[in-house]
Parts: structure tokens; C-alpha cells; sequence
């Protein structure tokens, strides 16, 4: 058993990464992006974070994103969390799996609040306090980048090679990869499960599950 659990969050325990994407659509068409579509979000902008996302955009179209669409998001979000999002089937009994084995944490590339109202509206935050809730603006770089999971092993004292790291984009493994943790990757919630399993694969994920319960099984 490793010392410590580290979860994403988006994809991984809540089904958000369709609500997220919608509503950054939301407000990209609002100021005049009309371009971007649901299936172009599904393949640029797992596992990245809002202000990536609009960098990449910024770049794309030589247009800079308004400076209060990351306002304009948050206000869009909140509102679709609170009434359409559900857990990622078997999430729960992963989690108690796992709380009852070791200690376990969030690490997430999303909003901080957007994290924390995910994991309350899904009946997830019992598992969790917010002090081993652990999101990007609490380092200078997020995933890809090993900051995020290496502060999150820190401060709940373990080393990261006795860490486990459960993502489902090629993003937060690729991170989890890059910290010198096991990552386990979880396919299942993507629109292509296929086509996203071979990807992190090819990143280097050390095991690829189709469902949560398929985890549980094995801690």
C-alpha cells in the first residue's frame, strides 16, 4: 500500500470536466469566440487550467480574451455545479477504500472554490478536509508541472516515492509521472475512453483502469 492517495478531482471523482467546459464556452462565445465547440474542448483542455486554456487561445487566434471572462466563467460554473453535477460512478466507495487503508488528499488543476463545491455536492468532502484539499493556486506552476503533487506529498508528510496518483488526463500523469510518484490512470470518464486510454499509455501511466471499482479492488 502506498503512504498516501493523491486525487484529481475533474474527471476523476466528479464528473465536471463537460460542466467546466461548457461553461468556459459559455463565456468564450459571450466575448466573441465562436469558434470553439464541445468537441474541440473535449481534445485541447483536459487537465488544463482556465488561464492555460486562455493563453492557448490568445496564441490560436491573436486575440486576447476579455479580462473579465475568468469572472464571467466562475459566476457560469458555480451555477451548472450546483445543479447537474454527479460523482464519477464508484468514486465514493474508491475513496472510502483507500481512507480506510492510508491517508489520502486532492490535488487539482481547478478553481480552488470550483474543487471544494465539487466535492461537497458529490458527498465527497467527508473523506476530506479543506487542508488536504490542494489545488494550483497554491503553487507557481501547475500540472504538467510536478509542483502541485510534490507540495501535496510535503504537506502530508510523505516522501513522493511512496505516493500513489490517481489522474484520468495525460496531463495531471504526466505530473504525477515528473514528481517520481505511481500514477494510476482512469480512462473511463473521458467522451473516447479508447482513444484516451492509448494516450496515457503513451505518457507513461503505470496502470490504466476503465472504472473506479477496478482501483478499489486492488488496495
Amino acid at each position: 500500500m502506498p503512504a498516501l492517495i493523491i486525487f484529481d478531482c475533474d474527471g476523476t471523482l466528479t464528473d465536471s470536466e463537460d460542466i467546466s467546459n461548457s461553461a468556459l464556452l459559455a463565456a468564450l462565445h459571450e466575448a466573441g469566440f465562436m469558434q470553439y465547440d464541445l468537441p474541440y474542448a473535449r481534445a485541447h483542455w483536459l487537465g488544463t487550467t482556465v488561464s492555460d486554456t486562455l493563453a492557448a487561445i490568445a496564441l490560436e487566434t491573436g486575440r486576447v480574451p476579455p479580462p473579465g471572462i475568468i469572472t464571467r466563467y466562475m459566476e457560469l460554473v458555480r451555477g451548472k455545479l450546483a445543479t447537474e453535477l454527479l460523482p464519477i460512478p464508484g468514486a465514493a466507495h474508491l475513496v472510502s477504500v483507500a481512507a480506510a487503508h492510508g491517508r489520502i488528499c486532492v490535488a487539482s488543476n481547478g478553481e480552488r472554490n470550483n474543487v471544494l463545491q465539487s466535492l461537497r455536492v458529490t458527498g465527497l468532502m467527508p473523506f476530506f478536509t479543506e487542508d488536504t484539499v490542494f489545488t494550483k493556486e497554491q503553487v507557481a506552476h501547475p500540472k504538467p508541472a510536478p509542483d502541485l503533487f510534490l507540495y501535496a506529498a510535503e504537506k502530508m508528510g510523505v516522501a513522493p516515492a511512496d505516493c500513489l496518483v490517481v489522474e484520468d488526463s495525460t496531463t495531471g500523469a504526466r505530473a504525477g509521472l515528473a514528481a517520481g510518484m505511481t500514477v494510476w490512470a482512469f480512462s473511463g470518464s473521458a467522451h473516447d475512453p479508447l482513444a484516451q486510454a492509448a494516450a496515457l499509455q503513451a505518457c507513461g501511466a503505470t496502470s490504466i483502469f476503465s472504472r473506479l471499482e477496478q482501483m478499489a479492488e486492488l488496495l
